[in-house]
Formats: structure tokens, sequence, C-alpha cells
């Protein structure tokens, strides 16, 4: 897997170690001296999901022993300079995850020093708004390295999250002995003001939680339960917490008198009705998520009280089958099961979902260490593959009306014993946590009427190297771009641009340089 080229598409920051001279041409950045470059959580300012710009974090000063100085880096659609803003704070300062909410900018902090987890906001004057600070134990702490090491430069925002123009959301893993729960911290950008929900129910002891969006006054969460630890039997929950009360608003669960469940993967918001649209695998309610294979793709629609008001269900071995080769498992021949990255609506109201394809293959090497090692090994005798993007598109009512693979070089993207037990569905989740698929971001006009789905490749041809890739769609049909990306730099990233364009930064470790350009899809 080129884990170098790694991706994610929730916004960001860069984190440089150095001290930067810049050099400005017409769209085009390079800032020399820069002795390290740590690309955690590298991406764009965008706002109605239209590019507005750039932002990096350097350390540039050490003040002494004990102290930096830290330097946040504005840039705008053209790459020219708008701000910085400095501030100083403790050498062991670790970066966790920041996020941008149109009105500015939030950064969550580890401080070893004080042991502290501080969210810090501003704004775009450079000015401090607030800062929020909580400890850290050793139990918590246990936890935040497990996520620090997950979350690498080409990992996911997995959680903070903004909350538009109300503030920002961290969702994190808890722990308390044996049980394992989370805890949701809100921040608002507006007042100061935070709060924290810790689930209560004897269900939540053993939970894991991600979250999936928001409405003005909700926080999505999909939660996994099990009765125990080391129960192999997960439930599924959509859960909203409501921003006024502080409270949880709905779960959303299966019932006696449900057919099916489902196992939701995306959530958002149905422009003028007021409801929500959730889709995800579904299941017969009898079906284990961790263990089977499901029969679908549901799409629901839901009130802000979890109500359900409308299910569609589209099989895999007979909805699905009319446009892709789909066996009656959900798997696709020589792509395998599909993840969910993007759901896009039209202004003509035609609905498509954005799917890469990934699936469990014999693992040669980890067979082979099995036999010698006696099955006393970590490795593992299958492994996960990340395979081909589908595009698939559905009508007003939700029901699949086309589908189109595009082909891609297969990666494999896990390989451990973890692979062997688990169920492929869960695997998928840890799999997009670590940015183990290729899919990069979808760029646009504002309501959706063109659009371009990015994601990464791999050619051994005439050309050999990394492309950056597009499936383009300009209102009526679907067609395909491509950059080559052959480069010499030490580490090379594709951000989303405006009009039509992408951003790439390269980092030149020798030269201690860092380029960024604007270049053209197509």
């Amino acid at each position: 897997m080129h884990y170098s080229t790694l991706k994610r598409t929730i916004l960001g920051m860069l984190l440089f170690i150095g001290a930067p001279c810049a050099l400005l041409a017409q769209g085009k950045l390079s800032i020399d001296k820069v002795y390290s470059a740590y690309l955690r959580n590298s991406g764009a300012i965008s706002e109605k999901g239209q590019i507005k710009g750039y932002f990096f974090l350097y350390e540039s000063d050490k003040i002494d022993r004990h102290t930096s100085e830290y330097t946040l880096q504005l840039l705008d659609e053209n790459l020219n300079k708008v701000k910085n803003i400095k501030f100083e704070d403790s050498k062991k300062l670790s970066l966790l995850e920041s996020a941008y909410n149109g009105s500015s900018i939030s950064f969550l902090f580890k401080n070893e020093d004080n042991k502290t987890l501080d969210m810090k906001i501003y704004d775009f004057d450079g000015k401090l708004r607030y800062t929020y600070s909580r400890d850290f134990d050793k139990k918590t702490d246990d936890l935040m390295k497990q996520y620090e090491a997950l979350h690498t430069d080409e990992g996911m925002n997995k959680n903070v999250f903004d909350l538009g123009d109300q503030g920002y959301v961290s969702v994190l893993p808890m722990r308390d002995g044996k049980q394992r729960t989370y805890e949701v911290d809100y921040y608002s950008s507006q007042t100061k003001k935070q709060w924290t929900y810790v689930p209560t129910d004897d269900a939540e002891k053993y939970a894991l939680a991600e979250y999936l969006g928001c409405t003005d006054s909700l926080i999505i969460l999909e939660v996994l339960k099990k009765s125990r630890l080391m129960s192999q039997t997960v439930t599924s929950h959509l859960i909203g917490i409501n921003f006024v009360t502080h409270k949880k608003q709905f779960e959303l669960e299966q019932t006696d008198n449900d057919a099916v469940k489902i196992l939701p993967a995306y959530v958002a918001p149905i422009e003028g009705s007021g409801n929500l649209m959730v889709i995800g695998n579904y299941y017969d309610k009898d079906e284990n998520i961790a263990k089977d294979y499901g029969k679908g793709l549901a799409v629901y629609e839901i009130t802000t009280t979890g109500k359900v008001v409308n299910k569609t269900l589209n099989t895999w071995a007979g909805d699905f089958a009319r446009y892709l080769p789909t066996n009656s498992k959900g798997k696709i021949d020589e792509v395998g099961y599909l993840y969910i990255h993007k759901v896009i609506r039209t202004p003509d109201h035609k609905l498509f979902i954005v799917g890469e394809g990934y699936k469990r293959e014999a693992n040669a090497a980890g067979i082979a260490l099995a036999v010698l090692a006696r099955g006393n090994t970590a490795l593992g005798v299958t492994k996960m593959v990340v395979t081909d993007m589908v595009m698939m598109q559905f009508d007003e009512k939700y029901k699949v009306v086309n589908a189109t693979i595009f082909d891609k070089r297969n990666n494999t993207a896990m390989m451990s014993s973890a692979v062997d037990y688990n169920s492929q569905h869960l695997i998928a989740k840890y799999l997009k946590m670590v940015g183990a698929f290729d899919y990069e971001f979808t760029t646009g006009d504002q309501d959706n009427g063109n659009f371009s789905v990015c994601y990464r490749d791999y050619e051994h041809g005439e050309y050999k190297g990394s492309t950056f890739n597009a499936i383009r769609y300009n209102g009526k049909k679907l067609s395909t771009d491509k950059i080559e990306l052959q480069s010499k730099a030490s580490v090379l990233r594709v951000f989303p641009a405006k009009g039509g364009s992408v951003m790439i930064l390269e980092y030149f470790k020798k030269d201690k340089r860092l380029d960024f350009r604007l270049e053209k899809l197509g």
C-alpha cells in the first residue's frame, strides 16, 4: 500500500518544524528551511463546499528549554499569504486534530506538561477567541496514545468536527476499568460555553462511537454496542444528542416489529423537509452485523426525534445485480464489498453515492509463516485489499437506477490476524479511520450541478508512478481525467482547490523545501 499517498477529506492543518522563508509566484508558493514536515490532518478551508484557502501550523521558534513559538499560516485560494497567527506554548504540545467552521479554526492539543487536553479557537484576525482545557488521567492517556498511533499523517479526522456556526464537537474514547465507552465534548465558538455528554446506560458500558453528522440542533452518532467486552454480538444504534438540552434526543435501533436493521454509514439533512437521510448496509433482523454480510443498501428518512417515516431497500441480489455483477451476499465480482464515501444530490434531484471496493484475500506470506510457526503468528492468513471505485445513481425515491465501476490498482490495506476473525464491514471502518482507502475528496459547484470525485491510483504501464484521478459529472454524464504525479519529492499530497483545479503539495526533505502549486484537472 502506498501509504505516503493516503489521504483525508476532513479539514485540517499542516505542522512544520523549522524557520520558514517563503517565495510567492502566481498560484505557487515555496517555503525554505523546513527541517521536517509533519502532515497530520492536511486540508483546506471551505465554505458551503467551495474552497476559500488553506492553513498550516509550524513551530517557528524556540523560546527556552520548555517553550516554543508556533505560527498558524493562512493562505487564500490562490496561495497568497493572508495572515500569520503566533502563540507560545509548551514544547511538549502535540496537535491531535483541528477543524474549521466558516468563521473560526479550532485546534485540539495534548499538553504533556499540564496533563490537559486544550481546545483553542481562533478567528481569522488572529485573535484567540476561547481556550477550553480539561485534565486527562493515565487511563485516558493510554487511549490518547493509541489514538495518536492510529492517526498517522495519512489518517482521518476521527474525533474533532465542526458544527457549523455553533462550534465544535469532539468524540473521544474513554476507559473505566474493563469498560470501554465514549464521551462527547461540545465547544462553542460564539460564547464561552463547553459541556460534556457521557452515556449512562448500562448497555453503553462497551460502546464505540463514530460521528456521522449534525443539524442546527443535533449531533448525530453511530454507536456500536456489546453486552460484554469479549462478546461477538454487536448492535448498531443511531443516536441524536441535542445541543440545547445536552441530552440524548433519540436513539434509533431495531425493534421486534422491524424485519431489517441498518448499519448507518452516512447521515445528512434533507433540504426543505427538516428530516434526515440515513444510508447504510441493512441486515435481516436475526443477522449479526459483526459477522454476516447484509442484504443490501438502505436509505431511511427519519425525523429529528428519531421516527422513521420512509424506508427504501435496494438488495444486492436483485436491485444492484441489474447494474453490477453482484451475488446475494453483496460481493461484486473483482470489486468485493462497498464502503460509502460520499452522497451527492444534484439540482435535478438525482442522488449519486460514491463507493470504494474492499475484500478479504488469502495472504500467501501469512500462510507460509503460519505453517512455519505452527499457527503462532500475528500476521494472519488473510488480508484486506482495497479495489475499485463505484459510482451509483438513485432516483427521487432512492431506488438504484445505474452503477458504474471505475478500475484502479488493488492495494493491500491490512495484513493482521484480526482480518481472519472480524467482520469485513467493521474492518472497513478501521480502514477508513487510518486512511487506507484511495478516495480523496469531492469538489464541484455549490449546488452539485457539476462535481468531481477524486481518488489516488498507481500505474505500471508506459508511465510508472502515482496518478491523481477524477470522475467528473457535467450535469448529464460521467467522464474521467487524471494527472500524473511523478515527482522526486519525499512526500506528495493533493488537496481540493477552486474552479476544477487541485492544489499539490510537495516536501523535499533533502532540500528542506516545501512547494505548493495549483494545477487544472483535465
